[in-house]
Protein backbone atom coordinates (compact mmCIF):
# COMPACT_ATOMS: atom_id res chain seq x y z
CA UNK A 1 0.00 0.00 0.00
CA UNK A 2 1.39 3.48 -0.95
CA UNK A 3 0.80 6.49 1.07
CA UNK A 4 0.75 9.84 -0.22
CA UNK A 5 1.72 13.38 1.38
CA UNK A 6 0.42 15.81 -1.02
CA UNK A 7 1.88 19.11 -2.16
CA UNK A 8 -1.31 21.68 -1.40
CA UNK A 9 -2.41 24.12 -4.10
CA UNK A 10 -2.33 27.59 -4.75
CA UNK A 11 -4.70 30.15 -2.27
CA UNK A 12 -6.47 32.78 -4.42
CA UNK A 13 -8.58 35.90 -2.94
CA UNK A 14 -10.56 37.05 0.36
CA UNK A 15 -13.14 33.75 -0.88
CA UNK A 16 -10.08 32.33 -1.82
CA UNK A 17 -9.58 30.12 -4.84
CA UNK A 18 -7.13 27.59 -4.92
CA UNK A 19 -5.00 26.19 -7.88
CA UNK A 20 -4.93 22.49 -7.41
CA UNK A 21 -3.71 19.15 -8.88
CA UNK A 22 -3.41 15.67 -7.35
CA UNK A 23 -0.39 13.19 -6.61
CA UNK A 24 -0.04 11.16 -9.71
CA UNK A 25 2.91 8.43 -11.44
CA UNK A 26 4.83 10.33 -13.61
CA UNK A 27 5.86 8.76 -16.74
CA UNK A 28 9.12 9.74 -18.30
CA UNK A 29 9.47 12.59 -20.15
CA UNK A 30 8.75 12.57 -23.80
CA UNK A 31 7.89 15.88 -25.45
CA UNK A 32 8.85 18.53 -22.10
CA UNK A 33 8.74 21.75 -22.15
CA UNK A 34 7.87 24.61 -19.59
CA UNK A 35 7.15 27.88 -20.45
CA UNK A 36 6.46 31.50 -18.07
CA UNK A 37 3.45 33.11 -19.07
CA UNK A 38 1.96 35.98 -17.81
CA UNK A 39 -1.03 35.59 -15.45
CA UNK A 40 -3.83 37.49 -15.18
CA UNK A 41 -6.48 36.48 -12.56
CA UNK A 42 -9.60 37.75 -12.13
CA UNK A 43 -10.47 36.99 -8.44
CA UNK A 44 -13.51 37.46 -6.18
CA UNK A 45 -12.84 40.43 -3.67
CA UNK A 46 -9.65 40.46 -4.34
CA UNK A 47 -10.18 41.83 -8.15
CA UNK A 48 -6.98 41.46 -11.07
CA UNK A 49 -3.87 40.13 -9.83
CA UNK A 50 -1.03 39.85 -11.91
CA UNK A 51 2.23 37.77 -12.06
CA UNK A 52 4.60 35.46 -14.12
CA UNK A 53 3.95 31.71 -13.63
CA UNK A 54 5.16 28.52 -14.82
CA UNK A 55 3.93 25.92 -16.92
CA UNK A 56 5.39 22.41 -17.62
CA UNK A 57 3.50 19.81 -19.77
CA UNK A 58 4.91 16.58 -21.03
CA UNK A 59 3.15 14.53 -23.36
CA UNK A 60 3.69 10.76 -24.22
CA UNK A 61 3.66 9.63 -26.77
CA UNK A 62 4.49 12.75 -29.13
CA UNK A 63 3.76 11.16 -32.23
CA UNK A 64 1.03 8.96 -33.63
CA UNK A 65 -2.19 8.79 -36.02
CA UNK A 66 -5.32 11.25 -35.56
CA UNK A 67 -7.44 10.18 -32.35
CA UNK A 68 -4.78 8.77 -30.34
CA UNK A 69 -5.46 9.48 -26.58
CA UNK A 70 -2.25 11.25 -25.04
CA UNK A 71 -1.16 11.29 -21.36
CA UNK A 72 0.09 14.69 -20.52
CA UNK A 73 2.10 15.31 -17.32
CA UNK A 74 0.84 18.59 -16.18
CA UNK A 75 3.57 20.73 -13.22
CA UNK A 76 1.86 24.24 -12.63
CA UNK A 77 4.18 26.91 -10.46
CA UNK A 78 2.99 29.26 -7.84
CA UNK A 79 0.33 31.91 -9.63
CA UNK A 80 0.51 35.25 -8.83
CA UNK A 81 -1.73 34.90 -6.37
CA UNK A 82 -2.13 34.72 -1.85
CA UNK A 83 -5.04 34.17 0.60
CA UNK A 84 -4.99 37.13 3.22
CA UNK A 85 -6.80 34.06 5.00
CA UNK A 86 -6.01 30.68 6.23
CA UNK A 87 -8.90 28.30 5.62
CA UNK A 88 -8.55 24.41 6.49
CA UNK A 89 -9.96 21.51 4.88
CA UNK A 90 -10.82 23.90 1.39
CA UNK A 91 -11.55 21.85 -1.55
CA UNK A 92 -9.60 23.03 -5.12
CA UNK A 93 -9.82 22.04 -8.15
CA UNK A 94 -7.28 23.47 -11.35
CA UNK A 95 -7.94 22.96 -15.40
CA UNK A 96 -5.54 24.48 -17.51
CA UNK A 97 -6.05 25.52 -21.12
CA UNK A 98 -3.92 24.98 -24.03
CA UNK A 99 -4.47 26.39 -27.56
CA UNK A 100 -3.90 23.83 -30.45
CA UNK A 101 -2.03 25.27 -33.59
CA UNK A 102 -0.73 23.57 -36.65
CA UNK A 103 -1.97 20.45 -37.54
CA UNK A 104 -4.81 20.72 -35.55
CA UNK A 105 -7.05 24.12 -34.23
CA UNK A 106 -8.96 24.46 -30.76
CA UNK A 107 -8.72 24.21 -26.90
CA UNK A 108 -7.90 21.24 -24.74
CA UNK A 109 -8.67 21.50 -21.50
CA UNK A 110 -6.25 19.12 -18.62
CA UNK A 111 -8.70 18.81 -15.78
CA UNK A 112 -6.73 17.66 -12.46
CA UNK A 113 -8.49 16.33 -10.04
CA UNK A 114 -10.16 17.98 -6.90
CA UNK A 115 -7.96 17.76 -3.45
CA UNK A 116 -8.95 18.56 0.17
CA UNK A 117 -6.37 20.62 1.56
CA UNK A 118 -5.29 23.74 3.77
CA UNK A 119 -4.66 27.11 2.68
CA UNK A 120 -2.03 29.15 4.98
CA UNK A 121 -2.48 33.29 4.66
CA UNK A 122 -0.32 35.46 2.46
CA UNK A 123 2.10 32.67 1.10
CA UNK A 124 1.73 31.61 -2.62
CA UNK A 125 1.97 27.71 -2.50
CA UNK A 126 3.05 25.76 -5.66
CA UNK A 127 0.52 22.60 -6.70
CA UNK A 128 1.42 19.35 -7.13
CA UNK A 129 1.53 17.89 -10.31
CA UNK A 130 -0.84 15.94 -12.38
CA UNK A 131 -1.56 13.47 -14.97
CA UNK A 132 -4.80 13.18 -17.19
CA UNK A 133 -5.32 12.29 -21.01
CA UNK A 134 -7.18 13.92 -23.55
CA UNK A 135 -7.41 12.96 -27.54
CA UNK A 136 -5.66 13.89 -30.38
CA UNK A 137 -8.43 15.40 -32.94
CA UNK A 138 -9.58 12.80 -35.28
CA UNK A 139 -9.88 15.39 -38.24
CA UNK A 140 -5.79 16.78 -36.87
CA UNK A 141 -3.39 16.78 -40.21
CA UNK A 142 -0.38 15.19 -40.44
CA UNK A 143 2.36 17.23 -39.45
CA UNK A 144 3.51 18.67 -35.63
CA UNK A 145 0.33 20.50 -33.06
CA UNK A 146 1.85 23.07 -30.84
CA UNK A 147 0.45 23.50 -27.64
CA UNK A 148 0.36 26.78 -26.53
CA UNK A 149 -0.92 27.58 -22.28
CA UNK A 150 -3.50 30.21 -22.51
CA UNK A 151 -5.30 30.07 -19.53
CA UNK A 152 -6.51 28.39 -16.26
CA UNK A 153 -9.58 28.41 -14.65
CA UNK A 154 -9.29 27.69 -10.50
CA UNK A 155 -12.79 26.48 -8.53
CA UNK A 156 -11.72 26.46 -4.93
CA UNK A 157 -14.80 24.95 -2.29
CA UNK A 158 -14.95 26.85 1.13
CA UNK A 159 -16.33 25.65 4.01
CA UNK A 160 -18.62 28.15 5.33
CA UNK A 161 -17.94 30.65 2.35
CA UNK A 162 -18.93 27.84 -0.99
CA UNK A 163 -17.49 27.40 -4.32
CA UNK A 164 -15.34 30.37 -5.68
CA UNK A 165 -14.05 30.81 -9.32
CA UNK A 166 -11.17 32.46 -9.99
CA UNK A 167 -10.45 32.21 -14.13
CA UNK A 168 -6.66 33.34 -15.27
CA UNK A 169 -5.60 34.21 -18.44
CA UNK A 170 -2.34 33.37 -19.41
CA UNK A 171 -0.07 36.00 -22.51
CA UNK A 172 3.58 35.30 -24.14
CA UNK A 173 4.03 31.88 -22.81
CA UNK A 174 4.70 30.50 -26.67
CA UNK A 175 4.78 26.39 -27.29
CA UNK A 176 5.17 24.18 -24.20
CA UNK A 177 4.78 21.00 -25.97
CA UNK A 178 4.23 19.69 -29.28
CA UNK A 179 2.64 16.46 -31.27
CA UNK A 180 3.37 15.19 -34.51
CA UNK A 181 0.47 13.41 -36.10
CA UNK A 182 1.31 10.87 -38.78
CA UNK A 183 -0.44 8.86 -41.15
CA UNK A 184 -2.00 5.76 -39.66
CA UNK A 185 0.00 2.41 -40.34
CA UNK A 186 -1.28 0.71 -44.06
CA UNK A 187 -2.32 -2.92 -43.87
CA UNK A 188 0.58 -5.81 -43.45
CA UNK A 189 1.00 -9.20 -44.55
CA UNK A 190 2.57 -12.17 -43.05
CA UNK A 191 3.20 -15.79 -44.58
CA UNK A 192 4.29 -18.89 -43.09
CA UNK A 193 6.12 -21.53 -45.62
CA UNK A 194 6.01 -24.20 -45.53
CA UNK A 195 2.43 -24.70 -44.94
CA UNK A 196 3.44 -28.20 -42.99
CA UNK A 197 6.35 -28.33 -40.85
CA UNK A 198 7.62 -31.63 -38.49
CA UNK A 199 8.58 -31.17 -35.18
CA UNK A 200 12.36 -29.99 -34.79
CA UNK A 201 12.30 -28.29 -38.28
CA UNK A 202 12.25 -24.53 -39.23
CA UNK A 203 9.62 -22.14 -41.24
CA UNK A 204 9.96 -18.96 -43.25
CA UNK A 205 7.68 -15.64 -42.33
CA UNK A 206 7.95 -12.99 -45.03
CA UNK A 207 5.28 -9.72 -44.60
CA UNK A 208 5.04 -6.12 -46.05
CA UNK A 209 3.87 -2.81 -45.07
CA UNK A 210 5.37 -3.06 -41.75
CA UNK A 211 6.41 0.08 -39.59
CA UNK A 212 9.21 -0.02 -36.34
CA UNK A 213 10.12 -3.20 -34.92
CA UNK A 214 8.07 -5.98 -33.53
CA UNK A 215 7.26 -5.46 -29.85
CA UNK A 216 9.83 -6.50 -27.42
CA UNK A 217 7.45 -8.67 -25.27
CA UNK A 218 4.17 -9.98 -27.82
CA UNK A 219 5.90 -9.64 -30.70
CA UNK A 220 5.37 -13.15 -31.71
CA UNK A 221 3.57 -15.67 -30.87
CA UNK A 222 2.37 -19.06 -31.35
CA UNK A 223 -1.54 -19.88 -31.41
CA UNK A 224 -3.75 -22.40 -31.61
CA UNK A 225 -7.03 -20.62 -32.61
CA UNK A 226 -7.62 -18.33 -29.99
CA UNK A 227 -5.07 -19.30 -27.48
CA UNK A 228 -1.49 -17.76 -27.95
CA UNK A 229 1.55 -17.56 -26.15
CA UNK A 230 5.18 -15.75 -26.61
CA UNK A 231 7.41 -17.61 -29.19
CA UNK A 232 10.91 -16.71 -28.75
CA UNK A 233 12.05 -19.70 -30.67
CA UNK A 234 12.35 -17.36 -33.54
CA UNK A 235 14.78 -14.92 -35.28
CA UNK A 236 11.98 -12.64 -37.11
CA UNK A 237 12.69 -9.32 -37.45
CA UNK A 238 11.43 -5.86 -39.15
CA UNK A 239 13.86 -4.78 -42.12
CA UNK A 240 13.28 -1.95 -44.36
CA UNK A 241 9.17 -2.51 -44.29
CA UNK A 242 9.39 -6.19 -44.35
CA UNK A 243 9.07 -9.22 -42.33
CA UNK A 244 12.17 -11.47 -42.68
CA UNK A 245 13.57 -14.30 -41.04
CA UNK A 246 11.91 -18.00 -39.63
CA UNK A 247 11.19 -19.89 -36.69
CA UNK A 248 11.84 -23.42 -35.24
CA UNK A 249 9.41 -25.68 -34.39
CA UNK A 250 10.62 -27.50 -30.96
CA UNK A 251 9.57 -30.80 -30.16
CA UNK A 252 7.54 -29.49 -27.53
CA UNK A 253 5.32 -28.09 -29.57
CA UNK A 254 2.36 -30.72 -30.22
CA UNK A 255 0.95 -31.79 -33.78
CA UNK A 256 -1.87 -29.30 -35.11
CA UNK A 257 -2.70 -26.41 -37.04
CA UNK A 258 -1.04 -23.35 -35.81
CA UNK A 259 -0.93 -19.67 -36.91
CA UNK A 260 1.73 -17.18 -35.66
CA UNK A 261 0.49 -13.73 -34.64
CA UNK A 262 2.95 -10.48 -35.37
CA UNK A 263 2.67 -7.50 -33.37
CA UNK A 264 5.11 -4.34 -34.20
CA UNK A 265 5.78 -1.21 -31.69
CA UNK A 266 3.73 0.74 -33.62
CA UNK A 267 0.37 -0.78 -33.22
CA UNK A 268 -0.08 -3.01 -36.06
CA UNK A 269 -0.75 -6.63 -35.84
CA UNK A 270 -2.00 -9.90 -38.21
CA UNK A 271 -1.97 -13.69 -38.13
CA UNK A 272 -0.13 -15.56 -40.48
CA UNK A 273 -2.07 -18.20 -42.52
CA UNK A 274 -2.62 -21.38 -40.79
CA UNK A 275 0.23 -23.95 -41.10
CA UNK A 276 0.34 -27.69 -39.37
CA UNK A 277 2.82 -29.49 -37.34
CA UNK A 278 3.39 -32.98 -37.68
CA UNK A 279 5.45 -35.04 -35.63
CA UNK A 280 9.01 -36.67 -35.57
CA UNK A 281 8.21 -40.14 -36.33
CA UNK A 282 10.77 -42.60 -34.09
CA UNK A 283 13.56 -43.88 -35.72
CA UNK A 284 13.63 -47.74 -36.49
CA UNK A 285 16.58 -50.12 -36.57
CA UNK A 286 16.60 -54.17 -37.16
CA UNK A 287 18.86 -56.85 -37.80
CA UNK A 288 18.55 -59.86 -39.69
CA UNK A 289 19.60 -61.97 -38.50
CA UNK A 290 19.84 -61.05 -35.14
CA UNK A 291 22.06 -63.68 -34.07
CA UNK A 292 24.87 -65.75 -35.02
CA UNK A 293 28.86 -67.07 -34.69
CA UNK A 294 31.60 -64.89 -35.14
CA UNK A 295 31.89 -63.54 -38.52
CA UNK A 296 28.34 -63.93 -39.41
CA UNK A 297 27.12 -61.00 -41.68
CA UNK A 298 23.80 -59.37 -40.85
CA UNK A 299 21.56 -57.24 -43.41
CA UNK A 300 20.49 -53.62 -41.08
CA UNK A 301 17.96 -52.05 -41.69
CA UNK A 302 15.78 -48.92 -40.83
CA UNK A 303 13.15 -45.99 -41.18
CA UNK A 304 12.50 -42.61 -40.41
CA UNK A 305 16.01 -41.97 -40.67
CA UNK A 306 17.66 -38.56 -41.80
CA UNK A 307 18.84 -38.05 -45.15
CA UNK A 308 22.35 -38.13 -45.05
CA UNK A 309 25.61 -40.14 -43.81
CA UNK A 310 24.85 -42.42 -41.28
CA UNK A 311 27.39 -44.65 -39.25
CA UNK A 312 26.96 -48.38 -38.17
CA UNK A 313 28.99 -49.87 -35.53
CA UNK A 314 29.12 -52.77 -32.95
CA UNK A 315 28.24 -52.06 -29.66
CA UNK A 316 29.44 -53.72 -26.03
CA UNK A 317 26.60 -54.75 -23.67
CA UNK A 318 27.94 -51.02 -21.92
CA UNK A 319 27.40 -49.42 -25.21
CA UNK A 320 31.40 -48.74 -26.06
CA UNK A 321 32.33 -49.85 -29.83
CA UNK A 322 33.25 -53.01 -30.33
CA UNK A 323 36.62 -53.62 -32.39
CA UNK A 324 34.91 -54.08 -35.71
CA UNK A 325 35.03 -51.48 -38.16
CA UNK A 326 32.41 -49.40 -38.47
CA UNK A 327 30.33 -49.08 -41.68
CA UNK A 328 28.71 -45.51 -43.26
CA UNK A 329 25.72 -45.45 -45.64
CA UNK A 330 23.64 -42.79 -47.16
CA UNK A 331 20.15 -42.55 -46.51
CA UNK A 332 17.91 -40.34 -48.92
CA UNK A 333 15.23 -38.52 -48.65
CA UNK A 334 12.63 -41.46 -48.55
CA UNK A 335 14.50 -42.50 -44.60
CA UNK A 336 15.32 -45.99 -45.29
CA UNK A 337 18.46 -47.25 -44.03
CA UNK A 338 20.25 -50.40 -45.62
CA UNK A 339 23.88 -51.95 -44.83
CA UNK A 340 25.29 -54.99 -44.46
CA UNK A 341 27.38 -55.25 -41.43
CA UNK A 342 29.52 -58.81 -40.51
CA UNK A 343 29.74 -59.72 -36.50
CA UNK A 344 33.96 -60.34 -35.92
CA UNK A 345 34.52 -59.47 -32.06
CA UNK A 346 32.75 -61.95 -29.43
CA UNK A 347 32.06 -58.86 -26.83
CA UNK A 348 29.35 -57.66 -29.58
CA UNK A 349 25.77 -57.26 -27.42
CA UNK A 350 24.17 -55.22 -30.52
CA UNK A 351 24.17 -52.90 -33.48
CA UNK A 352 23.99 -49.47 -33.40
CA UNK A 353 23.41 -46.44 -36.26
CA UNK A 354 23.64 -42.76 -35.89
CA UNK A 355 23.31 -39.98 -37.79
CA UNK A 356 21.40 -36.44 -38.42
CA UNK A 357 21.38 -36.08 -34.75
CA UNK A 358 19.63 -39.62 -34.61
CA UNK A 359 20.63 -43.06 -33.11
CA UNK A 360 19.46 -46.80 -32.17
CA UNK A 361 20.95 -49.70 -31.96
CA UNK A 362 19.41 -53.62 -32.03
CA UNK A 363 19.80 -56.21 -30.24
CA UNK A 364 22.67 -58.88 -31.42
CA UNK A 365 23.46 -62.42 -30.13
CA UNK A 366 27.03 -63.82 -30.80
CA UNK A 367 26.23 -67.22 -30.70
CA UNK A 368 29.33 -70.04 -28.79
CA UNK A 369 28.61 -73.18 -29.09
CA UNK A 370 24.54 -74.48 -28.42
CA UNK A 371 22.74 -71.63 -27.20
CA UNK A 372 19.22 -70.82 -26.78
CA UNK A 373 17.70 -67.62 -26.41
CA UNK A 374 14.79 -65.68 -24.30
CA UNK A 375 14.25 -62.16 -25.31
CA UNK A 376 14.27 -59.35 -23.00
CA UNK A 377 12.04 -56.21 -23.10
CA UNK A 378 11.80 -53.06 -20.78
CA UNK A 379 10.32 -49.73 -21.68
CA UNK A 380 11.72 -47.25 -20.14
CA UNK A 381 9.29 -44.13 -20.07
CA UNK A 382 10.01 -40.38 -19.77
CA UNK A 383 8.83 -38.74 -16.69
CA UNK A 384 8.26 -35.52 -18.67
CA UNK A 385 9.08 -31.81 -17.70
CA UNK A 386 7.49 -30.05 -14.99
CA UNK A 387 7.72 -27.22 -12.97
CA UNK A 388 5.83 -26.07 -9.83
CA UNK A 389 5.91 -23.16 -7.28
CA UNK A 390 5.85 -22.80 -3.90
CA UNK A 391 3.51 -20.30 -3.47
CA UNK A 392 1.43 -18.23 -5.75
CA UNK A 393 1.72 -14.47 -4.47
CA UNK A 394 4.80 -11.77 -4.61
CA UNK A 395 4.94 -9.39 -1.41
CA UNK A 396 6.96 -6.12 -1.82
CA UNK A 397 7.92 -4.20 0.79
CA UNK A 398 5.70 -1.36 1.49
CA UNK A 399 7.13 2.65 0.86
CA UNK A 400 5.95 5.73 2.06
CA UNK A 401 5.79 8.60 -0.37
CA UNK A 402 8.63 11.13 0.26
CA UNK A 403 9.13 13.28 -2.81
CA UNK A 404 11.87 10.99 -4.12
CA UNK A 405 12.50 7.87 -6.05
CA UNK A 406 12.06 4.68 -4.09
CA UNK A 407 12.07 0.69 -4.25
CA UNK A 408 9.89 -1.77 -3.10
CA UNK A 409 11.82 -4.99 -2.59
CA UNK A 410 10.10 -8.86 -2.69
CA UNK A 411 11.25 -12.29 -4.04
CA UNK A 412 10.22 -14.67 -6.56
CA UNK A 413 8.64 -17.39 -4.68
CA UNK A 414 10.76 -20.37 -5.50
CA UNK A 415 10.42 -22.66 -8.62
CA UNK A 416 11.54 -25.98 -9.18
CA UNK A 417 12.22 -27.83 -12.06
CA UNK A 418 12.01 -31.70 -13.25
CA UNK A 419 13.17 -33.14 -16.24
CA UNK A 420 12.70 -36.59 -16.18
CA UNK A 421 11.91 -36.66 -19.84
CA UNK A 422 15.10 -38.95 -20.88
CA UNK A 423 16.14 -36.95 -23.54
CA UNK A 424 18.62 -34.71 -25.08
CA UNK A 425 16.86 -31.93 -25.45
CA UNK A 426 16.94 -28.31 -23.21
CA UNK A 427 14.54 -26.30 -21.92
CA UNK A 428 14.17 -22.64 -21.11
CA UNK A 429 12.34 -20.81 -17.86
CA UNK A 430 11.21 -17.15 -18.81
CA UNK A 431 8.90 -14.80 -17.36
CA UNK A 432 6.73 -11.88 -18.35
CA UNK A 433 5.16 -9.01 -16.48
CA UNK A 434 2.17 -6.53 -16.96
CA UNK A 435 2.09 -3.04 -15.96
CA UNK A 436 1.32 -2.64 -12.08
CA UNK A 437 -2.09 -1.01 -11.43
CA UNK A 438 -4.53 0.17 -8.83
CA UNK A 439 -7.74 0.43 -10.22
CA UNK A 440 -9.36 2.41 -7.08
CA UNK A 441 -7.21 5.45 -7.88
CA UNK A 442 -6.10 4.50 -11.44
CA UNK A 443 -2.96 4.38 -10.55
CA UNK A 444 -0.11 2.81 -12.87
CA UNK A 445 3.21 1.46 -12.65
CA UNK A 446 4.82 1.01 -16.15
CA UNK A 447 5.77 -3.12 -15.88
CA UNK A 448 9.59 -2.03 -17.25
CA UNK A 449 9.88 -0.65 -13.76
CA UNK A 450 9.87 -4.02 -12.34
CA UNK A 451 13.51 -6.08 -12.41
CA UNK A 452 14.33 -9.01 -10.64
CA UNK A 453 18.54 -10.76 -10.09
CA UNK A 454 17.69 -14.37 -10.96
CA UNK A 455 19.70 -17.66 -8.91
CA UNK A 456 19.56 -21.06 -10.45
CA UNK A 457 20.74 -24.12 -8.44
CA UNK A 458 21.03 -28.28 -9.18
CA UNK A 459 19.74 -29.36 -6.80
CA UNK A 460 20.02 -33.13 -7.24
CA UNK A 461 23.42 -33.88 -7.28
CA UNK A 462 23.10 -37.11 -9.99
CA UNK A 463 21.22 -34.33 -12.38
CA UNK A 464 22.88 -35.25 -15.83
CA UNK A 465 22.42 -31.08 -16.73
CA UNK A 466 23.97 -28.13 -15.24
CA UNK A 467 22.06 -24.82 -15.18
CA UNK A 468 22.54 -21.15 -16.82
CA UNK A 469 21.41 -18.53 -14.61
CA UNK A 470 19.88 -15.31 -16.81
CA UNK A 471 20.75 -11.90 -16.86
CA UNK A 472 19.64 -9.29 -14.00
CA UNK A 473 17.76 -6.82 -15.05
CA UNK A 474 14.05 -6.38 -16.38
CA UNK A 475 12.26 -9.37 -16.76
CA UNK A 476 12.92 -12.36 -19.46
CA UNK A 477 15.24 -15.54 -18.92
CA UNK A 478 14.79 -16.93 -15.38
CA UNK A 479 17.09 -20.21 -15.74
CA UNK A 480 17.79 -22.18 -18.78
CA UNK A 481 19.40 -25.96 -19.20
CA UNK A 482 21.45 -26.70 -22.57
CA UNK A 483 20.77 -29.52 -24.84
CA UNK A 484 23.17 -31.99 -24.61
CA UNK A 485 24.80 -34.28 -27.76
CA UNK A 486 22.82 -37.42 -29.32
CA UNK A 487 23.05 -40.00 -27.01
CA UNK A 488 24.13 -38.13 -23.95
CA UNK A 489 20.91 -37.61 -21.52
CA UNK A 490 20.07 -34.43 -20.16
CA UNK A 491 17.72 -33.40 -17.15
CA UNK A 492 17.77 -33.14 -13.66
CA UNK A 493 16.02 -31.62 -10.57
CA UNK A 494 16.97 -27.30 -10.11
CA UNK A 495 15.23 -24.69 -8.07
CA UNK A 496 14.61 -21.06 -9.67
CA UNK A 497 14.90 -17.80 -7.59
CA UNK A 498 15.08 -14.08 -8.05
CA UNK A 499 15.26 -11.05 -5.75
CA UNK A 500 13.12 -8.68 -7.18
CA UNK A 501 13.00 -4.86 -6.95
CA UNK A 502 9.65 -2.32 -8.48
CA UNK A 503 11.18 1.02 -8.88
CA UNK A 504 8.97 4.07 -7.39
CA UNK A 505 8.28 7.48 -9.19
CA UNK A 506 8.36 9.97 -6.51
CA UNK A 507 5.27 11.18 -7.45
CA UNK A 508 3.03 7.88 -7.54
CA UNK A 509 -0.77 7.49 -6.49
CA UNK A 510 -1.05 6.22 -3.57
CA UNK A 511 -2.75 2.65 -3.33
CA UNK A 512 -2.31 -1.17 -3.41
CA UNK A 513 -0.48 -1.89 -6.97
CA UNK A 514 -0.54 -5.77 -8.23
CA UNK A 515 0.54 -6.96 -11.72
CA UNK A 516 0.99 -10.09 -12.35
CA UNK A 517 4.08 -12.43 -13.65
CA UNK A 518 3.78 -14.96 -15.57
CA UNK A 519 6.20 -18.01 -15.90
CA UNK A 520 6.84 -20.12 -19.16
CA UNK A 521 8.34 -23.65 -18.88
CA UNK A 522 9.17 -24.88 -22.65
Amino acid sequence: MFKSRKKVAAGLGAAVIAGTAGLVAVAPAASAGTVTVNAVCQVPVLGEKVGPQTVTVDLTPVTGPAGITVTANVDLGPPPITSPFAFANAKAQSTLHLTMSGAATGVVNLAGPEVTLDLPANVPIDPAPFTTTFTIPASAGVGAINFEPTGSTNVTDIPGVGKQTAPCVYTGGGTVATFTTKAPPGPVTAVVAPTTIKQGESGTVTGTGWEGALDPANGVQLCAGATCQPYPVNNIAIAGGNLTGGFTVVEQVPPGSYTLKLTSDSGQSTNTNAFTVTGIPPVTLGASPNNGEVGTTTAVSGTNWPAGSVTVQGLKSDNTPTSDAPVTVTVGADGVLAASYTVNDPATAKIGATGGGKSGSTPFTVKQGQQLTQPIEGEVIGGGLKFEQAASGITLTPITLNGKPQTMNGALNQVKVQDFRGTTLGWSLTGQITDFTSPAVSGVIAADRFTWTPACAVTNPDSPSQVQTGSAGTVGALCTQTANAPGQVSGGEFTADAATKLAVPAWQLSGTYTATLTLTLI
